[in-house]
């Protein structure tokens, strides 16, 4: 087997009825209306945003003629990941902060995902008051990655939204709302594969980390 001694560590965030979103974001509802008692199966109908639970944010969210989440490559969505604690440093965190705790691990060549465990995910208030400060878009160029991914609803709390714009403008995916509670730092292998809704502008999604 190809993961044969390897531990597959699940970080998708569930999606379940009255879960947090992002505040004016639409409710998620699963609402069941066959059931196998009555018509001999079940079906639900779930209605969310499609930046609900872990998700990713295609270019379209935030640029006028941006990628829509169906054309995006699924290679572009897995890769080697550092995992980086950055649970101690308050709000905003910058270039400089990632590069220390980079250096820390010292992960080597071949490190295409950048994941942050903020651990602003206990509070609502706090993970929507969580921000990423702009100069984090040249350092994640520099090291030619392709991914950012958080614990938070979002990356930023600005109201424009100008690091979305940046990295999505440059090919950097974002994927929001991870579950990185019980994960410890290091390298891992990561798979994200966002749904293949046409046209839309995001879409939740199921994220693992494989030990190396």
């Amino acid at each position: 087997m190809i993961l044969k001694g390897k531990r597959v560590i699940d970080i998708t965030s569930p999606i379940r009825q009255g879960m947090p979103v992002y505040p004016g974001d639409p409710e998620t509802i699963v609402e069941q209306v066959c059931s196998i008692g009555k018509n001999g199966f079940a079906i639900s109908i779930i209605t969310m945003g499609s930046h609900t639970g872990t998700h990713v944010d295609a270019p379209s969210h935030v640029l006028e003629k941006g990628l829509s989440v169906d054309m995006l490559l699924p290679g572009s969505f897995i890769g080697r990941a550092i995992l980086l604690d950055m649970s101690c440093i308050e709000s905003p965190i910058h270039a400089e902060h990632l590069d220390i705790a980079w250096k820390t691990i010292d992960p080597g060549e071949g490190t295409e995902v950048l994941l942050l465990k903020t651990g602003a995910t206990s509070s609502v208030e706090r993970a929507c008051n969580f921000c990423l400060s702009e100069d984090v878009t040249s350092w994640i160029k520099d090291k030619e990655l392709k991914v950012l991914g958080v614990d938070v609803f979002s990356i930023e709390n600005q109201e424009e939204l100008p690091l979305h714009r940046s990295l999505l403008s440059h090919g950097i995916n974002i994927i929001e709302c991870l579950d990185l509670e019980k994960v410890e730092e290091g390298c891992y292998t990561f798979i994200c594969l966002p749904l293949k809704i046409t046209g839309c502008d995001g879409a939740p999604a199921r994220a693992i980390l494989i030990e190396e």
